[in-house]
């Protein structure tokens, strides 16, 4: 490969990419990091201590908060620019979006939510979740382009180590955006952690109405432990916090008992 391209506005897993990235180096040639928005400049500081070897950064507000098709803009230019053929994206919610249209702007094959990264033979091998998470599907993009965004804890966490890395000043031909903040409001605090719970009692689409899940509450409480749910309640209804929800799409568990 000619090259890696790693992206997150999740500082901290793009540094475990990063980090991920450089020890395969041999087969997945330099590698490169965007560091994007507000205050690049001064978080490329931070990028420099775990082992990209160049740094491309532009704090156009718009690459902020204004949606992903500046974003995707940005990073389809910016991957040009660096020669490379390979983009390491966070499967954050803005990860997995990227992902896929970064794909089609670059006629690239795409992994989206990669649960698994090796290099076997000199090829790079993901693996995802597949038949509803019941087994692991390995796959190898055989496109010259390729865009995988991995899932938090695909790789380990990163150590710092000595300031390397040549930062540039990415110059970017941006769209307009089409979005517009219009109020801002601070994200409740994290209440619980369903990943680290011991005792689940867990809720589906088998509640008639939002009020039953008092019974479930009374039930976890009884138990010591917490609420969790599947998609329907969550991202479709709206009941339940997205923090609580398990499955493919959201949190991974392991609890004692579930109930």
């Amino acid at each position: 490969m000619s090259g890696v391209l790693v992206y997150s506005e999740v500082d901290e897993q793009a540094y475990a990419l990063i980090a991920w990235a450089k020890k395969h180096e041999d087969a997945l040639g330099p590698v490169a990091a965007a560091v994007l928005g507000p205050d690049a400049q001064k978080r490329s500081g931070d990028y420099q201590r775990f082992g990209a070897a160049r740094l491309y950064v532009n704090e156009n507000e718009a690459l902020g908060e204004m949606g992903e098709q500046v974003l995707t803009a940005a990073l389809a230019q910016i991957a040009k620019q660096a020669g490379t053929d390979l983009i390491l994206l966070a499967a954050t919610r803005r990860g997995r979006s990227l992902a896929s249209r970064l794909a089609h702007a670059l006629d690239a094959g795409c992994v989206s939510e990669a649960i698994e990264m090796s290099i076997d033979d000199g090829r790079l091998v993901t693996g995802r979740y597949a038949l509803g998470g019941n087994t692991i599907a390995r796959e190898v993009i055989r496109t010259p382009h390729k865009v995988i965004a991995a899932t938090a804890g695909t790789v380990d966490a990163a150590e710092p180590g000595e300031v390397v890395g040549e930062v540039i000043a990415a110059e970017l031909d941006l769209p307009a955006t089409q979005v517009s903040v219009v109020e801002r409001r601070p994200k409740p605090a994290s209440s619980v952690n369903i990943a680290e719970s011991e005792r689940l009692v867990c809720v589906g689409r088998g509640l008639e109405k939002q009020e039953d899940l008092a019974i479930a509450e009374k039930l976890g409480a009884a138990f010591a432990g917490e609420v969790a749910c599947t998609r329907s309640l969550s991202a479709e209804y709206a009941w339940v916090p997205e923090e609580r929800m398990i499955g493919i799409s959201g949190e991974k568990v392991s609890p004692e008992c579930i109930l």
